[in-house]
């Protein structure tokens, strides 16, 4: 546990180093192109005009904007940080960083989409809509994707000599459990 929660720290800190700091010329050419690739799939869930670029038009004198922090980086390289740092195969955090990338872009669409929603009923409701259910919706999604991607990696099968120890330490954890209840 320690080890996992110390390769977790450091790759959030290495990922959003690279990937997310303005600082960072790799960073500024990927969030670029991740919003790019955002608005454009808003803009196929939304009334054909009330998309230009990455503003979403509410009224003439509203509109929402996708920026830098709206694209789904951010859920992204922390899901992308805890299946790094979680003990696996390598193909299986490659499928899983693939499929986790693939699915929180889509709902993170479809979270742009919800809140434009609300925002049409209400400009009102932009807080709630993004601040509480979006954001909630994106934290529900990287944690079912990461227990998912626990779920579903192979263990490596014990050698005889490993399962025997087990269960010998096991027996002995039982033994010193029933004698610590009879004194």
């Amino acid at each position: 546990m320690r080890k996992f929660l110390l390769t977790y720290w450091i790759g959030i800190a290495l990922l959003f180093g690279v990937f997310y700091w303005e600082l960072s010329p790799l960073s500024v050419l990927l969030n670029e192109a991740q919003t790019f690739i955002t608005s454009y799939l808003t803009s196929l869930t939304l009334a054909e005009g009330m998309m230009d670029g990455t503003h979403i038009h509410i009224s003439s004198h509203y509109s929402l904007v996708i920026e830098k922090a709206c694209n789904g980086m951010i859920p992204y390289l922390f899901f992308l940080a805890s299946i790094i740092a979680f003990p696996s195969t390598l193909i299986h955090k490659f499928k899983w960083a693939v499929m986790g990338y693939v699915i929180i872009s889509a709902i993170n669409t479809f979270r742009i989409w919800f809140v434009t929603q609300f925002v049409l009923q209400g400009r009102n409701n932009f807080s709630l809509a993004h601040d509480y259910l979006g954001n909630g919706l994106l934290i529900l999604t990287g944690l079912v994707l990461f227990t998912s991607f626990v779920k579903t990696r192979k263990r490596k099968p014990l050698k005889k000599n490993q399962h025997s120890e087990k269960k010998e330490n096991l027996n002995n954890n039982i033994q010193l459990n029933v004698s610590s209840f009879n004194a």
